[in-house]
């Protein structure tokens, strides 16, 4: 079955959407904890960072899960796509949790506080899959496969 990938400028799109979005989260997290010192792009490049960094492996990673408790030839079932979804959205909150982490280091942040950003911080990151998978497949530069 023929079909396509985004290439670099889809990719770029995506990322490029979502690191705004990160910046907007960086805003918000500067209002909820007006003494953090860290800027709300460094916010944002520390998070895309990531994203670049652990996305392609835990996306290679699940291929790999999912071939071995779905050996060829055999049907995946079709509500996979979506637990796998899940547990991107898992690896989200543990991924913002490293960022707070990080720029908060030396506040006073209660575990618990920590932990409702991080779960806000995956949320924002999940809807804003939204736009940046459909600017993605719009872009120009696609890479057919077949």
């Amino acid at each position: 079955m023929p079909g396509s990938l985004p290439g670099l400028p889809g990719i770029a799109a995506f990322a490029g959407l979502k690191f705004g979005g990160y910046v907007l989260a960086g805003l918000a997290l500067k209002r909820l904890q007006p003494a953090l010192q860290t800027g709300a792009v460094k916010i944002a490049g520390i998070r895309t960072g990531f994203g670049i960094l652990l996305g392609p492996a835990w996306f290679y990673g699940s291929l790999f899960v999912l071939a071995q408790l779905f050996p060829y030839p055999q049907k995946v079932p079709d509500a996979t796509p979506y637990f796998v979804y899940l547990s991107l959205a898992g690896v989200r909150v543990l991924v913002w949790a490293m960022v707070l982490y990080i720029v908060l280091r030396g506040l006073p942040l209660k575990r618990s506080k920590l932990w409702l950003y991080s779960l806000y911080g995956a949320a924002w990151s999940c809807l804003l899959d939204v736009p940046g998978v459909a600017l993605a497949w719009v872009a120009p530069g696609k890479v057919p496969f077949c």
